[in-house]
């Protein structure tokens, strides 16, 4: 049977960060053959390998599954055609052999040069605006876009590690001791402090039912925080925590169940609901502490996205998801480093949303929430298996006391 060929090129810290591996693998997984025809090996800390290969299926529809998978992984097809573009045939609608963007930088080839992609996420398509080029979610796409289809014309610049990063190895895979969790917040510390990175914090009511949110709120109050992130539950029981000192009608202090404590978050949004919204008990003198207080007496712009299973939900709460994806994807503009606080569906929104520069650290006590947000393609997360409320205890201490 006669076969189908293609060659592509690829380059970046190949051996290093093991995708030179991974390109095998996916070539043979999907029956492709692949042929070496040049590997040259970077000779230094800094320098990349460059590969070009000969990529063999016997059908078309094989070829194009693997060139779709290489291209996420940094491979280019060899040739020197121009990207092709259809047309947007309805609002929310793109011709049916779009490309669909990783979060990797990446670049269009028109007009014999190369145009930089921008606002990028996974799972959209990349839209021609003019003199720019643009990722947009399905829903935003508008009739007569102009879309970017197959893969011809499109180059995928994967994130590489250094060879020296300490990628904390360490602390996946198992509950981390306690050494090796301030080892984690020591460079988590770091990464916060270089070169005045913008954080933000996306954080579950788990923060709260772990006695973190003091830490947490006392990191707001100082500017180690731009950008918060959250559902309606964080909001509800910081709220419950500062107005009734219980947490799911758990005292707080004493860890013992209230009398009637099961009613409290309720008694909280109540609270709010009176008030008009959560800026306006803080106006009444009514919320004087919490992480909700800090974050609007600092001015720190945040976003509570509602959900399914949400009591209330409480006046700031966004119900409409089209527009709380919305409002988290443009607080996100910017930021450098995401931390992400035991809250696996929002840390995996989240992840989706980031381009592949930005750091994202997921802390939880659960390791396998780490290996979902791996798993989705947000291969940038560093993850931390400990308690969150700990893990919070110390880095406040690490950022606002020093050594």
């Amino acid at each position: 049977m006669p076969q189908i060929e293609k060659t592509v090129v690829t380059e970046g810290h190949l051996i290093d960060s093991g995708l030179m591996r991974r390109i095998f693998d996916t070539i043979v997984a999907d029956n492709g053959e692949f042929e070496i025809i040049d590997f040259k090996i970077g000779r230094t800390n800094d320098e990349f390998s460059t590969a070009r290969l000969k990529v063999s299926t016997p059908d078309s529809v094989a070829m194009n599954t693997i060139l779709l998978k290489l291209s996420a992984l940094g491979c280019m097809v060899d040739d020197e055609d121009e990207v092709r573009l259809g047309v947007a045939p309805v609002d929310g609608v793109v011709p049916p052999d779009f490309y669909s963007t990783t979060n990797q930088e990446t670049m269009i080839r028109r007009n014999d040069h190369w145009m930089p992609v921008e606002k990028l996420r996974m799972d959209g398509v990349i839209v021609l605006d003019g003199e720019r080029v643009v990722v947009k979610k399905f829903q935003d796409v508008k009739k007569g876009d102009k879309i970017v289809l197959g893969l011809s014309g499109i180059k995928v610049k994967p994130e590489f590690a250094r060879r020296d990063r300490d990628d904390f190895g360490f602390m996946s895979g198992e509950v981390s001791t306690e050494r090796k969790v301030r080892l984690a917040v020591d460079r988590v510390a770091e990464i916060i402090r270089e070169n005045n990175k913008r954080l933000a914090v996306v954080a579950g009511p788990v923060v709260v039912h772990t006695g973190g949110a003091v830490d947490l709120a006392r990191l707001i109050r100082h500017g180690y925080v731009q950008v918060l992130l959250a559902g309606n539950a964080l909001a509800v029981h910081d709220i419950e925590a500062a107005l009734l000192g219980t947490s799911l009608g758990i005292d707080l202090k004493t860890g013992r169940p209230v009398e009637m404590g099961h009613r409290n978050h309720l008694r909280a949004i109540n609270e709010v609901r009176r008030a008009g919204s959560i800026a306006a008990l803080i106006a009444e003198g009514r919320l004087t502490s919490g992480v909700m207080y800090e974050t609007i007496k600092a001015s720190v712009p945040f976003s509570l996205a509602g959900s399914l299973r949400d009591d209330g939900p409480l006046p700031d709460t966004v119900t409409d998801m089209n527009r709380a994806q919305e409002d988290h994807a443009r607080l996100l503009e910017g930021v450098d480093v995401v931390l992400m606080l035991s809250t696996m569906l929002h840390s995996i929104a989240v992840g989706n949303m980031l381009p592949a520069r930005v750091l994202t650290v997921c802390v939880d006590i659960n390791p396998s929430v780490v290996t979902k947000l791996k798993d989705r393609g947000s291969l940038q997360t560093i993850g931390v298996v400990t308690d969150v409320g700990l893990f919070l205890h110390l880095l406040a201490e690490r950022l606002l006391n020093g050594d």
